[in-house]
């Protein structure tokens, strides 16, 4: 079934071999993202680049969801193939799946009995109310691939199908952009057909994926008699939850900077942040690439008690993520207000606002890239506690407290430094802690052990 061995391979041929098409998957999901912003800013206008922002956080929350049972699920599926527990795969498997459908279903309920109240929540108004409402509703029936998607993904690349994984991204992105195209710009559907367009290329992104476990080269496969277990259901909660809260979070965050925004600067400061979190977004998904590229081979040689290879993995993927970092910081430091450019037409004002804070909310980016690996692999490692500690602080509790606090201090400095400062703080949190673990001699209980 596999190509490669991953107790005995080298650990820069299992990097590559699971971190290039990690990294690819998720920068054509990342591109098909910025080119709906790019016909949406286009097409719309700014009017729609703001509405698209405020609704998306429902949709960072279904995501957040579906990672944790997607990434809870594949890394206890890596680890039990570690263990030689094959039984336990597709039981597994089957929970996530109905996890997936559960939760799907409460969501879309909360959406058509709640909607104005949640697009007001969300700090929608009276002029963009129309646009948003365009978007959130085609958005709501159409999230459940979205979800099986973003969650099979993982357990696709975890079934040592990596390449499967990445195309089933490159498929929904390719169909996603040429339906924007067609739907916003051609037909002049509006908010509606850039909602349509993103979800018939979902529908298409998971046919393609579930095809996986039917063509003979896995044998992960749903339990029809299936024994319903509250651990499992646990396990995979715990597990998942890091990816879960850094989805969470921004949705959060963006409900917040949203606010402060309309309230600082008004319609014209939301659409400079969509423009932001935009391009910020194939950044955060080139190392949430990375990260999920090394947990199969963390996973599976924790499982297997692999100690020397766990070693060199971290290594590995922190020198990768550290160069990368310090080349996006060098790009946007030189090409930002060219970058933001493509996403508007003669507009000076948002140009100017969008540039100056792209460089502000990326300086952050060598920490992000430090934290984005430490995460994944304590986490790939059923870590539960520090790793959700770090998701937490870094995407969640630094910044909501900088969001309240900094923007009094710096103005709208103070709303772009939020994020780069809450990453740069739950660095340095870890750091003390590793050295203060380090000198104290504390040390992990023996269940790794090298050969």
């Amino acid at each position: 079934m596999s190509s490669v061995d991953l107790k005995r391979d080298s650990i820069g041929k299992l990097f590559f071999y699971f971190s290039f098409p990690a990294v690819t998957g998720m920068m054509v999901s990342a591109l098909y993202v910025i080119v709906d912003g790019i016909f949406i800013g286009r097409g719309i206008g700014s009017n729609g680049l703001a509405a698209i922002n405020i609704a998306y956080p429902i949709t960072n929350f279904l995501v957040g969801l579906s990672l944790m049972f997607g990434v809870g699920g594949a890394t206890m599926i890596s680890i039990a193939r570690g263990k030689e527990e094959n039984q336990e795969v597709n039981r597994i498997f089957t929970h996530t799946i109905l996890l997936t459908f559960f939760t799907y279903i409460v969501a879309l309920m909360a959406v058509i009995l709640f909607e104005k109240e949640l697009i007001f929540f969300l700090g929608g108004n009276d002029i963009l109310y129309n646009d948003i409402r365009a978007y959130l509703i085609p958005s709501a029936w159409f999230n459940i691939f979205f979800m099986l998607s973003m969650g099979l993904n993982a357990v696709v690349r975890n079934d040592n199908a990596p390449k499967h994984a990445m195309f089933a991204m490159i498929l929904g992105a390719l169909i996603n952009i040429l339906l924007d195209a067609l739907f916003i710009i051609v037909f002049k559907w509006g908010m509606w057909g850039a909602a349509t367009a993103t979800g018939i290329s979902q529908v298409c992104s998971f046919i393609f994926l579930w095809l996986h476990f039917y063509n003979g080269t896995s044998d992960i496969k749903i339990e029809k008699k299936l024994k319903f277990s509250i651990k499992i259901i646990i396990r995979i909660i715990i597990n998942g939850f890091p990816s879960f809260i850094i989805e969470f979070a921004i949705a959060i965050v963006t409900l917040l900077f949203n606010i402060v925004l309309m309230q600082m600067t008004g319609e014209i400061g939301v659409a400079a942040f969509s423009i932001v979190a935009y391009v910020f977004y194939i950044f955060r998904m080139l190392f949430n690439g990375l990260a999920q590229g090394i947990q199969p081979i963390v996973s599976f040689n924790y499982g297997a008690g692999r100690k020397d290879r766990l070693k060199k993995i971290f290594l590995l993927g922190h020198r990768t993520a550290l160069v990368i970092a310090v080349i996006i910081i060098f790009i946007v430091n030189i090409f930002n207000k060219e970058i933001v450019a493509v996403f508007t037409e003669n507009n000076k004002e948002l140009v100017k606002l969008a540039s100056s804070g792209l460089v502000c909310y990326t300086s952050g980016m060598v920490f992000l890239a430090v934290n984005f690996i430490n995460i994944s692999y304590l986490q790939s490692m059923e870590k539960a506690l520090i790793s959700n500690l770090m998701s937490f602080g870094r995407s969640f509790f630094f910044v909501v407290v900088g969001i309240l606090i900094y923007p009094k201090i710096f103005n709208i400095y103070g709303v772009w430094l939020t994020p780069p400062l809450a990453d740069f703080t739950v660095f340095i949190m870890t750091l003390v802690g590793y050295l203060w673990i380090k000198k104290r001699g504390i040390r992990e209980k023996n269940y790794i052990q090298s050969e």
